[in-house]
């Protein structure tokens, strides 16, 4: 470095012990230039080390909602009992436990008992006396009693059971305290043990109430286009903020102390510039936090990653 040289230079000034007075001014001279430099060139150097890389995002507007937290079962309200329309042999099995059929779709065949002994005798007699069971709906089989041919079964047997695969909905456990936000048309969102997250509307209010839970017992319907299964638990979230616009700002944008009692943002004030500045906070999700106070211009910018350990001011510089 010039620092350096300069050392050096003054040690072989003094070693040759030079004597000439004009020529000492001169190298003088020279050194304070040096010197200079070499201090505007450190100086140089820690302020473009100061500066932090960060990322930054703006003030938001909008509704921040306020969940309750329930839990919720899918059922299948409607299940269709196929049933023997006669007392016969199976002759034909189209089906396996677990399919989804159409409506309209050839579930079974069956053949009156004369016509099944006949076609022992005769194969010409083996079309007569034939019944063909369809599917009455759209859905899955839950059930299958019968799962081969040539079997006999009496008028009103269950042959299968159909699960309606139209009819799904949403048993949910609502406390009776939290009844205010479950009436019907409310939107609620499912999220299934998978994090899968689908739209539901409250649809009925059975009542009844749970003895044990004191819970009211609401119906929800859900729009999902996978198979979803009967039984299954899920987590509901009802909304009970008010609707009203609020500010709002990335979660990973607040810091706060030890004790989690005072909280703030880094705001920039220009280009390169962050200050801290102490906020109160109300609502918050996952991701997202409200901003009660201060307002902030809704060109305000914050932040949102390389904050944490950052001084009350401090130097920044943007990553692109």
């Amino acid at each position: 470095m010039k620092i350096e040289k300069f050392f050096s230079f003054v040690y072989h000034l003094f070693y040759r012990k030079i004597q000439n007075i004009y020529v000492l001014k001169i190298y003088l001279l020279l050194a304070i230039f040096t010197i200079i430099s070499c201090q505007e060139e450190i100086t140089e150097e820690i302020e473009t080390s100061a500066k932090v890389q960060v990322n930054i995002c703006k003030i938001q507007k909008g509704n921040l909602p306020d969940y309750i937290q329930l839990t919720g079962k899918t059922i299948y309200l409607n299940k269709s009992s196929l049933v023997a329309p006669i007392s016969g042999y199976i002759t034909k099995v189209n089906i396996q436990q677990g399919d989804k059929v159409q409506k309209g779709e050839l579930l079974f065949e069956m053949q009156s008992p004369e016509a099944y002994i006949m076609k022992q005798k005769d194969s010409t007699a083996s079309h007569y006396g034939i019944v063909k069971i369809y599917a009455p709906e759209n859905g899955r089989l839950v059930s299958l009693n019968i799962v081969n041919s040539s079997v006999f079964v009496e008028k009103g047997s269950v042959m299968c059971i159909l699960m309606a695969s139209n009819d799904l909905k949403l048993q949910v456990n609502v406390p009776f305290e939290y009844n205010k936000y479950a009436k019907i048309g409310s939107k609620c969102k499912v999220v299934l043990p998978d994090n899968t997250n689908i739209e539901g509307q409250i649809s009925k209010i059975l009542p009844q109430i749970d003895e044990t839970s004191q819970t009211i017992k609401a119906l929800a319907n859900i729009n999902s286009k996978q198979f979803i299964p009967e039984n299954m638990i899920v987590s509901v979230l009802l909304d009970k903020s008010e609707q009203k616009e609020v500010q709002t700002l990335p979660k990973k944008c607040l810091q706060t102390d030890a004790l989690m009692q005072d909280f703030w943002v880094m705001k920039l004030i220009n280009d390169s510039m962050a200050v801290q500045t102490m906020v109160t906070i109300g609502n918050q999700t996952h991701d997202t936090i409200e901003v009660l106070s201060p307002l902030f211009d809704s060109n305000a910018l914050f932040i949102s990653e390389g904050a944490y350990g950052l001084n009350d001011t401090v130097l920044i510089q943007q990553i692109d």
